[in-house]
């Protein structure tokens, strides 16, 4: 048992320091935080206000109904290890998962020739396959024609259901001159009763148009006024662009610039 516990405390560092989390810190302290857990206290799973209070340093009237932080790190993480184990760590004898409605971690031994499997190149495959009998252009040929029936099949059932979607927030059928492909890509945009948001970057600068202007450095400008009301020309033709084409689908957007874009405002897109 103990030595089972040092490999899979082993196996964690090990992915503390891997590439496919090089640079993200939350999940690394989110990871390290539910192995504690796992490991010490076996068979029991960490409440989600524990994780937001003793991870992420939320206050103690944290509400999960409210802030969904938890959530979204352990399924960034989730996704974090499946990445690392199709990758860097496909020749690793342990596994380390979260199963979903829990965020207990949960160990496994790889199972015999699993990490082989896992790295095969399609080549490989080819070859596997055409020694086991089966003529791999045959099997190429018939996942290709699967591959177009079920684009095809998906496609017919995506714009079945946004058009019922569509009518059943009452939005006014597109002209019937608006090509197919604009209705049909924009059209999940129009069926939230929220007017869409167009957030466009737009950088901090110091000095005067009239004398000349350059970025703000945090290093040397502290003190310095800057002017943060000066948007780039891409940003600017975008805006155009979509607004655009939400008046071809008579919608309306709202349009902010994203230094002034509040928790607010995105809890009202939710």
């Amino acid at each position: 048992m103990d030595r089972d516990r040092t490999r899979h405390r082993e196996q964690v560092e090990k992915l503390i320091s891997c590439r496919t989390l090089h640079g993200s810190e939350s999940l690394c302290k989110l990871l390290h935080y539910l192995a504690d857990h796992s490991l010490e206290r076996s068979g029991t799973s960490p409440k989600e206000y524990q994780i937001a209070t003793e991870v992420f340093g939320r206050p103690k009237d944290f509400d999960p109904h409210l802030d969904s932080t938890v959530r979204v790190q352990a399924g960034r993480l989730r996704a974090k290890l499946a990445e690392y184990y199709a990758s860097e760590g496909a020749e690793d004898q342990i596994l380390i998962d979260i199963p979903r409605g829990t965020y207990a971690l949960a160990f496994h031994d790889r199972p015999q020739g699993g990490a082989r499997n896992l790295a095969a190149s399609p080549q490989e495959s080819f070859r596997e396959a055409s020694r086991g009998g089966q003529n791999p252009r045959n099997w190429l040929v018939a996942a290709i024609i699967l591959s177009v029936i079920l684009s095809v099949a998906f496609t017919i059932a995506t714009d079945r259901f946004l058009t019922h979607r569509t009518v059943a927030a009452g939005v006014e059928p597109e002209s019937a001159d608006m090509p197919t492909a604009l209705r049909v890509f924009w059209r999940g945009f129009l069926t939230n009763p929220q007017e869409p948001w167009v957030i466009f970057s737009n950088a901090a600068f110091v000095g005067r148009p009239t004398s000349g202007m350059r970025y703000y450095n945090s290093a040397r400008d502290r003190q310095t006024h800057t002017l943060d009301h000066y948007t780039g020309v891409g940003e600017v033709l975008a805006v155009h662009a979509l607004d655009n084409v939400f008046g071809e689908l008579h919608q309306q957007l709202r349009v902010k610039r994203g230094s002034l874009f509040s928790l607010d405002d995105a809890k009202i897109m939710i």
